[in-house]
């Protein structure tokens, strides 16, 4: 019963630690990318254009999204469902990358590669780091 009560209280604290992580992330990183979307839609096409680094950016989002679901399977509606989805989704992406072909991969990014994506996608990095980070921190 100890056990139980002790991985219990690790499942909340690696919860509470991961919304903390990803909150600020998503608002740091989400507002970064807002402010200067020129610069990083150059950056996404200088990724796409080297294959070796491609494989090695997808490898490791495979490695990270697999590491998260396992250490956080926790498949709920609510936030800390939401922290294990935002682990699936960052595995799933590199599967992608790494097993789609390159020409699909190539037409992939660049139908997302706008200014239009970029804001919608910094904007939801936001609204979802605050989410996040109000829950870590307690905030609500």
């Amino acid at each position: 019963m100890q056990a139980l009560r002790r991985e219990t209280l690790f499942i909340m604290d690696l919860s509470i630690f991961l919304a903390q992580l990803f909150g600020l992330y998503f608002l740091i990183a989400g507002g970064i990318i807002m402010m200067r979307q020129k610069s990083y839609m150059h950056i996404m096409m200088d990724v796409l254009g080297n294959k070796g680094l491609l494989t090695v950016v997808a490898a490791c989002q495979l490695i990270a999204g697999l590491a998260l679901v396992i250490a956080h399977p926790i498949f709920t509606t609510d936030w800390q469902g939401l922290i294990t989805l935002i682990g699936v989704w960052i595995a799933v992406e590199g599967v992608f990358y790494l097993a789609a072909p390159y020409t699909k991969v190539m037409k992939f990014v660049r139908m997302f590669n706008n200014s239009t994506w970029f804001t919608s996608g910094g904007l939801l990095a936001v609204v979802l780091g605050a989410y996040l980070a109000g829950k870590g921190f307690g905030f609500w």
